[in-house]
């Protein structure tokens, strides 16, 4: 008897815990700044603060977009780690989910993709990156938008170096050289954004109003 109640609280357990690991279905819409974070993911850029990982392409793992397509977390494998099969190690789902819904403002997050596979259901074919595409960012953009995930102007997406996967602020992702007036409304883009993003960590305190202040100020001087 005493088996079996437990069993029956394992198993109670177990079917109350929320599944973090869970692919995205339905409608979704990326933002011109969540676009370009994916195709950094699908060429597998590096964290910039770490210069080893920002100079070469890694290996993408795994990414978690948030429902409103406005935020989203991903993993690499370092390429250091590409000759023993690829990271994806257990529970990076989970945390790829965790980290996103941090940063989202309430808006659930789902994976988006396993390596370069979208699992992310929305009706549209199915899509998989594969290596020859990374030659051209632009035909990584047309295929994720011709999926039916974005609908802005690919030819306004900041450019990709294929060399690093970084982002490429004097490119567009055509490859071609923005104008400076271009590159001056891309900045005024960009400091909006991270205001957006202050505001609403302060909001949600995460920051003090001291914090805030400061990192306003240090956003106007660069």
């Amino acid at each position: 008897m005493r088996a079996y109640l437990y069993l029956i609280i394992i198993a109670s357990v177990l079917f109350t815990q929320p599944t973090y690991a869970k692919w995205g279905k339905g409608e979704l819409k990326l933002s011109p700044g969540i676009m370009e974070h994916v195709m950094m993911y699908m060429y597998g850029a590096g964290n910039p603060k770490y210069s080893g990982d920002a100079k070469r392409k890694n290996d993408p793992d795994i990414i978690a977009i948030s429902e409103d397509g406005r935020h989203s977390w991903y993993f690499y494998c370092p390429s250091q780690y590409r000759a023993s099969g690829g990271c994806l190690q257990t529970g990076i789902a989970r945390d790829a989910i965790l980290k996103c819904e941090k940063y989202s403002n309430g808006s659930p997050c789902f994976i988006f993709a396993k390596k370069r596979r979208v699992v992310w259901k929305n009706g549209g074919p199915k899509l998989r990156i594969k290596i020859k595409d990374l030659k051209s960012p632009y035909m990584v953009a047309k295929k994720i938008q011709e999926a039916g995930f974005y609908d802005g102007d690919i030819t306004k997406l900041t450019g990709i170096d294929v060399s690093t996967g970084q982002s490429n602020k004097d490119l567009n992702v055509t490859g071609e050289k923005k104008t400076e007036d271009t590159l001056v409304k891309s900045n005024e883009k960009d400091i909006v954004k991270e205001l957006e993003t202050l505001s609403k960590l302060f909001e949600g305190g995460a920051l003090s109003k001291e914090e805030f202040e400061e990192a306003k100020k240090k956003l106007f001087q660069n």
